[in-house]
């Protein structure tokens, strides 16, 4: 099953780039028409191109093909969701239909939704389409060399997230990943599904650690931890005391029942950034806050980077490393540190990416990006992350640049951030692969200087 779904993914990364080569001919050939005849034509039609968005393969269908557009992202982000956060779950095991036909049946829903709004229900302008194309391409490029689904599904989820707002397909989101966990806890509970496999080969094996039917309570804790994500962006513009609360309750929770440390404590962190921004209203926000937000990615790198070249290596085992000090607080990251100093020494360095073994575990972002995607990769996503925290604090959009904050620490201790269902806050880089104007970045609710 594992082959087939890559074999899909394969097929379905390629045919999306031969559509966005085929509607670049197409446009090509329809503003050559419509440009009016004698020397130069086919400048005046290319400059046009260059300026004018449009809808790819002609203008037929106008206005509708842009609303259903709208309808398809909403379809495909709910069928996606509902994929991983059923079909991913111990129900997996219990029923073979749920892997052998109900997900496939999801993802080719959810794909070919995303894949209909990008060709047919966007405008586009050729700066735009050969951006994004082009980081599609190496997208693409890396998806083929490191054979990991979530990168592609979150690559062309953005894509097609270009001039949409959020609010629609962010309820669509929550609502179906919370029924969807509630029905595999209802289904655990009554004993439906089969026990979660034996964590005695985890790094926290001396604890007790529910998983509600997940199998692994990391990938509860991470589904939940994205629908906490959705919550604080659908309030992005109203956030209140009780949106605190919540969020931070159930952040507790994670602490408490799986034991889910990444998602609980970057859930607390969003929960007092929540707070802080209610605080704070509607004042404007401080001058220098994007250059710090922007801040913060090269910061956060630097730590995942270079922290791990300080261990001396004093013992026969991978995790026996000094300083004293820094010995503890591997352990208290689980031997995350430790992981990184064994992957400098394992892992060759791949351009374009490459799959990793089990061993050594990189449960950081930072350095999972660079081995497994690349440097190139690592480095456009890094640039993308710094124009975004400071393009929405230059917005006035403070819970959002709270959001993409919060990530990047679940990012420092986990690598599930590049599962849309994790990390929905990736929706909001579709403005900055597009290169669009900051009016125009999606959001929630338009923020009032767009109105």
């Amino acid at each position: 099953m594992k082959i087939w779904e890559d074999l899909s993914m394969f097929l379905f990364a390629n045919l999306l780039l031969l559509a966005l080569f085929a509607a670049a001919a197409c446009d090509l050939w329809l503003g050559v028409r419509r440009a009016a005849a004698g020397p130069g034509r086919l400048g005046r039609a290319l400059q046009n191109l260059w300026r004018q968005e449009h809808l790819l393969f002609g203008g037929w269908g106008g206005g509708w093909r842009t609303r259903a557009g709208a309808v398809l992202f909403c379809v495909g982000l709910g069928a996606y969701e509902l994929s991983v956060a059923f079909c991913n779950s111990m129900a997996r095991d219990a029923w073979p239909w749920v892997q052998g036909v109900l997900s496939p049946l999801l993802d080719g829903v959810a794909f070919g939704c995303f894949g209909l709004k990008i060709l047919l229900g966007t405008r586009y302008n050729w700066r735009q389409l050969g951006l994004a194309g082009a980081l599609y391409f190496i997208a693409r490029w890396v998806h083929f060399n490191a054979h990991n689904i979530w990168w592609i599904g979150l690559v062309v989820a953005v894509l097609a997230a270009k001039d949409l707002p959020l609010k629609k397909p962010l309820t669509v989101f929550v609502a179906v990943g919370a029924a969807a966990m509630l029905l595999v806890a209802g289904l655990n509970a009554a004993g439906a599904l089969p026990p979660p496999p034996d964590l005695a080969t985890e790094r926290n094996v001396y604890e007790s650690r529910s998983t509600y039917g997940y199998g692994h309570p990391n990938t509860f804790g991470g589904l939940l931890f994205g629908l906490l994500l959705a919550w604080a962006m659908l309030r992005s513009r109203r956030p209140r005391w009780v949106d605190a609360g919540i969020v931070a309750a159930l952040s507790v929770f994670l602490l408490v029942g799986p034991a889910s440390r990444s998602a609980g404590l970057a859930g607390l962190a969003l929960a007092a950034g929540l707070a802080l921004c209610r605080l704070w209203g509607r004042r404007p926000l401080p001058r220098p806050l994007p250059w710090l937000g922007a801040a913060v990615v090269p910061a956060m790198a630097a730590v995942s980077y270079l922290l791990p070249l300080l261990f001396v290596k004093v013992g026969p085992w991978w995790s026996d490393l000094s300083p004293a000090w820094l010995s503890r607080l591997d352990s208290m990251l689980n031997g995350r540190l430790s992981m990184i100093w064994c992957a400098y020494r394992l892992f060759p360095i791949k351009i374009a990416g490459q799959p990793l073994q089990d061993w050594p575990a990189l449960d950081n972002s930072f350095l999972f990006t660079f081995y497994q995607f690349g440097p190139v990769v690592a480095l456009l996503l890094a640039v993308g992350l710094m124009i975004a925290l400071w393009g929405y604090a230059r917005r006035g959009e403070p819970v959002l640049l709270v959001c993409l904050v919060v990530m990047l620490i679940y990012a420092f201790m986990e690598c599930q951030s590049f599962h849309l269902t994790t990390n929905p806050a990736a929706l909001l880089l579709a403005g900055v692969v597009f290169a669009l104007p900051l009016r125009r970045w999606g959001a929630a609710e338009p923020c009032p200087q767009d109105a």
